[in-house]
């Protein structure tokens, strides 16, 4: 049984713009950020040169073709939404004591220096997995360099879900993908 299609979210738009024979469709949220995007092709029945424009429902495209493109883009951003959340959801469960980790991380890192680490989570537009970044300045960096290379990873260096950066002013900076983010922080629990 089919579902029944997404709607627009409320005060969401859809901005179309042709450019030689694709139509860009952007879908657009109530405060003008650009959430999604997809390429419709344009058909025999829709004109070259088609000025652009923003529509605020998917009846005001009269094109059947390019309106079936926008509910896949709706569709589609719903989707990625509902990943980005069983994602997110997989790693609070996984490390339910993040915020207690993240401090204490950020206490180790200090050691008494009056340099910050910072922490963070982001999501990673492509695989809608969650990303932990940590950066630390000066001492800190070193703190946190021994720290990680203390970690017993799966594979050497650098791991596979793994970068660090460190710049030519000493801050370094860790991402680390889902999977690894919860095999460093469930090792850092363990840490004295």
């Amino acid at each position: 049984m089919p579902h029944a299609p997404k709607p627009l979210p409320d005060q969401w738009k859809i901005h179309l713009h042709a450019v030689h024979n694709l139509t860009i469709l952007t879908l657009i949220d109530a405060d003008g950020v650009h959430r999604h995007i997809t390429f419709a092709p344009l058909t025999p029945l829709t004109p070259h040169g088609t000025t652009d424009r923003t529509v605020e429902a998917l009846g005001e495209i009269t094109q059947p073709e390019l309106r079936t493109h926008a509910q896949q883009l709706i569709d589609t951003f719903y989707e990625r939404t509902a990943t980005a959340q069983a994602n997110a959801d997989a790693f609070s469960a996984a490390v339910p004591d993040l915020r207690q980790l993240l401090n204490r991380l950020s206490s180790t890192a200090l050691s008494g220096q009056t340099n910050l680490t910072r922490t963070s989570l982001t999501v990673d537009d492509d695989t809608l997995t969650v990303i932990l970044i940590l950066t630390a300045t000066g001492p800190a960096a070193a703190t946190l360099l021994a720290l990680t290379d203390r970690w017993p990873r799966p594979t050497e260096p650098p791991a596979d879900g793994v970068t660090q950066d460190l710049d030519t002013h000493g801050n370094l900076t860790l991402r680390l993908d889902q999977t690894r983010a919860e095999q460093f922080l469930t090792w850092f629990r363990t840490q004295p």
